[in-house]
């Protein structure tokens, strides 16, 4: 299983925790500690992703308010060449309990995939209810489509919706699972004509 090891010595008290569970689940899944303090990656194994240590993990960091969180996830996310992951990632924190570290835990979910849409082919049976993973950029053609159709809907553009319009197309958002996809919520919310705050109220409000 390749390998490396970290030189941050306390985030390398992690590393067998990481080693032991891509080693059981090998090789379907790999699991990376990032270091936010350089924002790079400081260990990974079984690296499906074809990552190394050292390599740049800025765009893998959260905001701060969601490193507040212990677990993030379960979410979905994808390796450069499309392959589908369902991740977790559990917050790492130092002696001042202050996130110094991610470990996430990507488990590749796209044999599975194939195995389902053989079955359901072969058997007739219908799909499931949640959709699969997004490739690459299409989340925002279906972000695209969903806010056109209301627009055409509604008679108006989505930045002239009142609250009641801005919530019912935030639901229409949230059921088509834009959300989890990983830092989706700032590109909604510049479609929308909102800050961030905003999208988040109306999303709690839907849920």
């Amino acid at each position: 299983m390749p390998k490396t090891t970290s030189t941050k010595t306390d985030l390398s008290v992690h590393v067998p925790v990481a080693d032991a569970i891509a080693a059981l689940f090998h090789p379907h899944v790999e699991v990376v500690i990032h270091d936010l303090a350089t924002l790079t990656i400081a260990h990974i194994a079984n690296p499906i992703s074809k990552r190394r240590a050292g390599d740049s993990s800025a765009a893998d960091r959260f905001p701060d308010t969601t490193l507040e969180q212990a677990v993030i996830g379960p979410y979905r996310t994808t390796t450069s060449t499309g392959r589908n992951l369902r991740s977790i990632t559990a917050v790492l924190r130092n002696g001042q309990d202050a996130p110094h570290g991610m470990m996430c835990v990507n488990f590749d979910v796209s044999v599975l995939e194939d195995v389902q849409t053989r079955l359901a082919g072969l058997a007739f049976l219908p799909g499931f209810a949640e959709p699969r993973t997004f490739f690459h950029d299409t989340w925002r053609q279906t972000l695209e489509q969903i806010v056109r159709t209301y627009e055409t809907e509604e008679g108006r553009p989505a930045t002239a919706l009142d609250a009641a319009g801005r919530t019912a197309l935030i639901q229409r958002i949230d059921d088509a699972r834009i959300f989890d996809v990983r830092n989706a919520a700032p590109t909604v919310a510049a479609r929308l004509g909102i800050s961030r705050a905003s999208l988040y109220k109306y999303l709690k409000q839907t849920r």
